[in-house]
C-alpha cells in the first residue's frame, strides 16, 4: 500500500524527469506575466496610451468606434509581443513529445483564438461602454453584473460553438461505458442526454474528461487520448469523480465566488481609480485611456484573489474524490486512473508543497492517491 511516509521510487524518478519540462513551461508563464504587466505599466505612465487615443480621435468620430480600434491595436500588439513565449511553449510540448501538432496548425489555432477573443472582447467592451453611459456612477456594479450573466451565457455555448472551433466533438458510440456513465448520472439526478467524443488525439497525448455546458447543452465529454487507453473500470471511476462535482454544485459554487470577488474587485478599482488615477492624469473612464487605467488597477487589485479561489478548488476536488469513492465502493480504480494521468500529462507526484498551496488547483496527485488506496478520503 502507498502511504505518505514512502513515495514510490517510480514517483520520484518521473519528478526528477519531467521537472526541466515543467520549469520551463514555468519560466515562461511568469516571463509572460512580467512582460504583461510591465508593458501595461510602461504604457500608462509613459503617456503613450494617451497620446494613441489623441491619434485615433483625429481619425475615427465614433467614440466607440475608438474604444474598439484602441484595445484592438493594444490586444494585437500584446499578441505580437508575447509571441515568443507562445511558440516556445509550443517547442516545449513537441520537444517532450505531448504535442503532435505541426507548427502551422498550432499557428492555425493561434488564429482562430486571436479572433475568437476579438468578438468576445468587443461584446464585452461593449457592455463596458453601454454601463458608462446609461449607468453613471454605478456602472461597475451594472459591468460586473452583465459580465457575470455573459459568463453563464459562454458556459451554456460552449459546447455547441466554442469547443468545435477548436477540437472535434463527436456523439460516443454506443456500447457498455456509455450505458454505464448515462446510467450513473440519471441515479444521480442529473441530466446528460449524450456522452461525447472530445478528439485530443490529433493534437496531444494528454488525456482528459469533464462535463460542459449548463442546462440543456450540458453533456458529458471524454478525451480520446483517456478512454482508449484506460480500462473501463478506471474511465468509470474519473467519470464518477466527475459526476461528484455535478451532484455538489461546485460549477456554480465556484461562479458564485467568482462573482463575489468580481464585485469587489470592480468596486475597489474604480475607486482607486476615480479617486488617485483619473484625477493625476486628467481622464476619465469615457476615454479608452481612463479604461485602460482601470483594467490596469483591476489586475493588480485581483492577484491575492487566485490563492484563494486555489484553495477553493483544492477543497472541492477532494470531496468529489471522497463521492468517488463512495459511488466506486474502492478508491483503487481512481487512484490507478489518477497514477495513469500523471504519467500521461506529465504532472508532478510531490510538487514543492508552497507552489502547491499558491498555485495548484487539485491537490498533489500523492495525496490523493494515497488516500484513495488508504481508504481514507477527505
Amino acid at each position: 500500500m502507498t502511504t505518505s511516509k514512502k513515495i514510490p521510487q517510480i514517483w520520484l524518478d518521473h519528478d526528477r524527469n519531467i521537472r526541466p519540462y515543467l520549469w520551463s513551461h514555468r519560466v515562461l508563464s511568469i516571463g509572460k506575466n512580467i512582460l504583461g504587466l510591465g508593458l501595461l505599466i510602461w504604457f500608462v505612465v509613459s503617456l503613450r496610451a494617451f497620446h494613441l487615443e489623441i491619434f485615433l480621435g483625429g481619425k475615427i468620430s465614433s467614440p466607440f468606434l475608438i474604444w474598439l480600434a484602441y484595445f484592438g491595436i493594444v490586444s494585437t500588439v500584446w499578441e505580437v509581443c508575447s509571441f515568443p513565449f507562445s511558440i516556445t511553449s509550443h517547442w516545449v510540448e513537441k520537444s517532450h513529445h505531448l504535442s503532435k501538432q505541426t507548427y502551422l496548425s498550432w499557428f492555425w489555432d493561434q488564429v482562430k483564438g486571436y479572433l475568437l477573443g476579438a468578438v468576445l472582447g468587443s461584446i464585452f467592451l461593449g457592455v463596458l461602454y453601454g454601463c458608462i453611459i446609461y449607468l453613471g456612477t454605478g456602472w461597475w456594479f451594472g459591468t460586473a453584473a452583465l459580465f457575470i450573466g455573459l459568463s453563464i451565457i459562454l458556459a451554456q455555448l460552449a459546447p455547441v460553438l466554442l469547443i468545435p472551433i477548436f477540437f472535434k466533438l463527436e456523439p460516443m458510440e454506443g456500447g457498455e461505458l456509455k450505458e454505464r456513465l448515462l446510467t450513473m448520472c440519471k441515479n444521480f439526478g442529473v441530466e446528460v442526454k449524450e456522452v461525447y467524443h472530445l478528439g485530443m488525439g490529433e493534437k496531444t497525448e494528454k488525456g482528459n474528461a469533464a462535463f460542459v455546458g449548463l442546462g440543456k447543452t450540458k453533456r458529458i465529454m471524454i478525451g480520446d487520448t483517456l478512454y482508449k487507453k484506460f480500462s473501463p473500470e478506471q474511465v468509470e471511476a474519473v467519470f464518477a469523480h466527475e459526476l461528484g462535482h455535478q451532484v455538489h454544485n461546485d460549477l456554480w459554487k465556484g461562479m458564485i465566488l467568482s462573482s463575489g470577488f468580481l464585485f469587489v474587485g470592480f468596486y475597489l478599482a474604480q475607486k482607486l481609480v476615480a479617486n488617485y488615477v483619473h484625477p493625476y492624469f486628467e481622464s476619465n473612464m469615457l476615454q479608452p485611456f481612463g479604461a485602460l487605467s482601470f483594467f490596469l488597477v483591476f489586475t493588480i487589485v485581483q492577484m491575492p484573489v487566485g490563492i484563494i479561489q486555489a484553495m477553493f478548488s483544492r477543497w472541492r476536488e477532494r470531496m468529489a474524490d471522497r463521492f468517488a469513492f463512495e459511488r466506486i465502493g474502492s478508491g483503487e480504480k481512481l487512484a490507478e486512473a489518477l497514477e495513469k494521468l500523471t504519467f500521461q500529462n506529465r504532472g508532478l507526484f510531490k510538487p514543492n508543497p508552497i507552489i502547491e498551496f499558491f498555485t495548484y488547483s487539485h491537490p498533489a496527485p500523492w495525496r490523493r492517491i494515497t488516500l484513495l488506496r488508504g481508504s481514507k478520503v477527505s
